[in-house]
């Protein structure tokens, strides 16, 4: 039970993070006459946290541990697209010096790592032994 707990709130903190953070904490570039990539980036980055939520309250409910253990592959997954939306796939601004490459992009990819350490070791934990 306490597995189930900390790793959903673990993914339902990056998910907020993903999903209101780029409007709070790590503003992006702002929105004026033009819309920039980075704008893309981060509208696609809220359905990465919206992923992160729905998949943090499956795992709070989900009672046997094989469907648990692929929650964390899929969950896996998502950190590892919340990397490659704003770095490959849509990308930001091409200045290194407006606030999405400088703030909001690093600190996606920060959640997203810390996020795919614990769900590896998670993984690693729920994996079924040989021999036992």
């Amino acid at each position: 039970m306490k597995n189930r707990i900390v790793t959903a709130a673990i993914n339902l903190m990056s998910g907020l993070l993903f999903l209101i953070g780029p409007y709070t904490i790590f503003k992006v570039c702002p929105t004026e006459e033009m819309v920039m990539t980075c704008h893309w980036s981060v509208r696609a980055e809220a359905g990465i946290g919206i992923l992160l939520i729905i998949s943090a309250i499956l795992y709070v409910l989900s009672e046997v541990k094989t469907t648990r253990l692929l929650l964390s592959i899929q969950t896996a997954g998502i950190y590892i697209v919340g990397i490659l939306i704003p770095s490959i796939l849509i990308g930001g601004c091409k200045n290194k010096d407006m606030p999405c490459k400088s703030l909001t992009f690093p600190s996606f990819y920060f959640i997203s790592v810390l996020g795919l350490v614990y769900l590896i070791g998670n993984i690693l934990y729920l994996f079924p032994k040989k021999g036992v």
